[in-house]
Formats: C-alpha cells, sequence, structure tokens
C-alpha cells in the first residue's frame, strides 16, 4: 500500500513539474507590499525582466529554425546524393556522385561562413566604441 502511494506521489510531482516546463513561465516573488527595490512597475517603468526573457526566447526561436533550415538543406544534398548512388552504375557514375555531393557541401559550408563573418563583423562593430 505504502509502494501505491509512493509512485501516485511520485507521478503527481512529475505531472506539476510538467506543467510547469509546459507553462514556461515560472515567477518567485514576495508579496506586493511595495517594499520590494527591484520594482519599477510602480513608477510606470516596464518590467525589464519580462522584455530580457521575451527577447530571449524570440532569439532561440529563431535560432531554432535555422537550425532546422540548415537540417534540411543538408538532408536534401544527402537524399540528392543517395539517389545518384544507387542510380550509379559504375565506378565513373560513383566518382560523379562524390564530386556533386562534394561540390554541394562545399556551397553551403561557404554559406554559412559568408553568415559568420557578417556576424563577427557585428559583433566587433559593437564592441568598438564610437569616440
Amino acid at each position: 500500500m505504502s509502494k501505491y502511494f509512493f509512485y501516485l506521489r511520485t507521478l503527481l510531482v512529475v505531472a506539476g513539474f510538467t506543467l510547469v516546463l509546459m507553462n514556461g513561465r515560472v515567477v518567485f516573488s514576495q508579496e506586493t507590499s511595495g517594499n520590494d527595490s527591484n520594482s519599477g512597475n510602480e513608477l510606470g517603468q516596464p518590467d525589464q525582466r519580462e522584455s530580457k526573457s521575451e527577447r530571449k526566447s524570440k532569439r532561440f526561436e529563431t535560432k531554432k529554425a535555422q537550425v532546422l533550415e540548415n537540417i534540411g538543406k543538408k538532408r536534401a544534398i544527402l537524399d540528392a546524393f543517395e539517389s545518384c548512388v544507387k542510380s550509379a552504375n559504375s565506378r565513373e557514375g560513383m566518382k560523379l556522385c562524390r564530386t556533386s555531393n562534394k561540390s554541394s557541401m562545399e556551397t553551403l559550408r561557404n554559406q554559412r561562413k559568408e553568415i559568420k563573418a557578417k556576424r563577427k563583423e557585428m559583433r566587433e562593430k559593437r564592441r568598438k566604441p564610437v569616440n
């Protein structure tokens, strides 16, 4: 019987954590007595913590979309390579498949390098003082 209650309690705890994680927002705060020194909402100022978390979630979503897009591009290249290899009838056909796959992957890598270089340039611009 106690084993049943242990599993039931564990199930409830896991379900509670799941709900908290699905909601995505947990606020640990004191009661609103006005004694909180970090609270600027009484003065009409926007809550910086909330906007920062929203910005982080937006950046995460855009990064996630970019990663999924890159995976899709790689998958398309690999699917084309697979179909080429399956249809190859000779050693020369296999060689042609490898060279075309290599050139496709190189163009994808070069695109990513260009994007990385642009991001690096933007970071350096932000770090330099404007004196």
